[in-house]
């Protein structure tokens, strides 16, 4: 099966995206017959440099150009695209670095004519991979090449390659692709594949492309490959590199919330998962650093020189998850800095940890949310004082009746709270006992959320309020039947769980 990157690599000038600067300059000059005799195209992988050469390669030799188009039919387009032109030369400078190389593959043919078509193209990718000999043989011939020859060097490490050579070319900077236009060219890839992919999936997919339009292609046929009839988040997951978006979202969360142990076992799961340590982290710092500047806000700063010190201390580290751990309890804990001791950071807000797919059960557990102190209680105009009332001289409640209610009850508390409501979310109500009211949750860690003073005192103003009585709350932990059954095993057989 060919590669998607390979199977729509773009036939014209309009189908490349995110390059217009690129584009317009060179149409205009293929129009206006003032090629240049060299180019350098530089900027970062799979984002469309070759690709451009080539075009270039076929729009100056065309038969039949159309607008500064290649027509893509005539002898001299089918050449080039069948890759069997002698008259296009395509040079990998990473095998080929040597000066004999050079010297044989484009100083000594350079000089001869065009075996079939109008000029001689020679494409270098990697060029800063070229030995100094090699800089050196070549210079002469850019310097006065030869009136039918078009050198196009590719580079991703534009510092390595030597400032003679560059003052010799026309310079073009590749962009980055952004995630925007990536996922529309997902989108259109989908629909000739006939392929069904959630929107989600591909604007994960794109996001973790990094402005590559090749790797985000790639991405894309491996999850086809799974052949569902829909992809979604959670099938996609199973070939999405680990490092995604919902785990840095998460982790961004657990800081904004100063909560270290959540924070502490993302990292471990993550570890555990196989996820690249460094590259995440510089996830989180691009995901605060685009926050930093949305808000134009320096209290993000120290948080993020926190982690990029982690970062260089990771490389060649025995225990990688270390130097991040360290960071982490340096944010979270510390007690030297001001904004810590109020228990925030007023330039993120905590949204809802979601789990990322590919963590387990257990990170789940771990990566509950939790109501961090900076979450909002009710107005003050709004907020219910202490009811004086004894309980025993009010109705008793009905299950059923707050369980009518209780759509409304969650309503009140999502416009006050921001992550609260998730956690009422996984739970049931199983029973009312006078004016007590009690919760069953799956998991210790919901159940110790709920319980946690300040929260249970919010959900028990605001069913007073609703209900029009005073009411308590408490949160209970059900197990689920695998794990009662684990516990008898356990009892029967001895042993832990591991």
């Amino acid at each position: 099966m060919e590669a998607l990157y390979r199977k729509y690599r773009p036939s014209t000038f309009a189908d490349v995206v995110g390059q217009e600067h690129v584009k317009t300059t060179l149409q205009n000059q293929i129009l206006s017959g003032s090629v240049a005799h060299a180019y350098l195209f530089t900027g970062p992988r799979g984002i469309g440099k070759t690709t451009v050469a080539r075009l270039v390669a076929k729009a100056v030799n065309c038969l039949a150009l159309n607008g500064g188009e290649p027509c893509n039919a005539c002898d001299a387009c089918k050449d080039v695209m069948s890759g069997s032109s002698l008259d296009v030369a395509e040079i990998d400078a990473a095998s080929q670095t040597g000066v004999e190389n050079v010297r044989e593959n484009i100083i000594e043919s350079v000089r001869f004519s065009p075996n079939k078509l109008k000029r001689r193209v020679y494409i270098i990718d990697e060029v800063h991979m070229l030995s100094t000999s090699s800089f050196n043989a070549l210079l002469k011939t850019l310097e006065e090449p030869p009136a039918h020859a078009v050198f196009i060097l590719a580079t991703t490490e534009l510092h390595k390659v030597p400032a003679t050579v560059i003052s010799r070319c026309q310079r073009f900077d590749f962009r980055r692709v952004s995630v925007e236009t990536i996922v529309e060219r997902l989108k259109g890839i989908t629909r000739d594949e006939g392929a069904n992919v959630d929107e989600d999936v591909l604007l994960e997919i794109a996001r973790h492309a990094d402005g590559g339009l090749r790797d985000a292609e790639s991405m894309l046929g491996q999850v086809l490959a799974l052949d569902e009839k829909r992809i979604t988040m959670e099938i996609a997951s199973l070939v999405i590199p680990a490092t995604n978006r919902l785990m840095v979202d998460a982790f961004v969360t657990a800081l904004a919330a100063r909560d270290a142990k959540i924070a502490l076992g993302l990292v471990n799961d993550a570890l555990w998962h196989g996820v690249d340590l460094p590259q995440f982290t510089e996830n989180v710092v691009a995901a605060l650093r685009d926050r930093m500047l949305a808000d134009l806000s320096s209290e993000l700063a120290p948080l993020i020189e926190s982690l990029l010190e982690a970062r260089r201390h990771m490389k060649g580290a025995r225990m990688v998850q270390l130097p991040l751990e360290l960071a982490i309890m340096k944010c979270c804990l510390t007690q030297n800095d001001p904004k810590v001791q109020a228990g925030r950071l007023d330039s993120v807000r905590a949204e809802p940890v979601v789990a990322p797919a590919i963590v387990s059960q257990a990170a789940e557990v771990r990566a509950a949310p939790t109501v961090s102190p900076a979450d909002p209680v009710l107005p003050t105009e709004e907020r219910i004082e202490p009811v004086s009332t004894a309980l025993g001289d009010v109705p008793v409640l009905d299950l059923e009746d707050v369980r009518r209610k209780w759509p409304e009850v969650f309503e009140q508390i999502k416009a006050c709270n921001a992550t609260l409501p998730m956690v009422m979310q996984t739970g049931e109500l199983t029973a009312v006992e006078g004016n007590s009211v009690e919760i069953a949750f799956a998991y210790p860690v919901y159940v110790e959320a709920v319980n946690q003073d300040k929260n249970r005192k919010l959900l028990e103003q605001v069913l007073t309020r609703v209900l029009g009585r005073p009411v308590r709350v408490r949160a209970k932990h059900v197990k689920k039947e695998v794990e009662e059954v684990v516990d008898q095993l356990i009892d029967a057989f001895g042993g832990t769980v591991v």
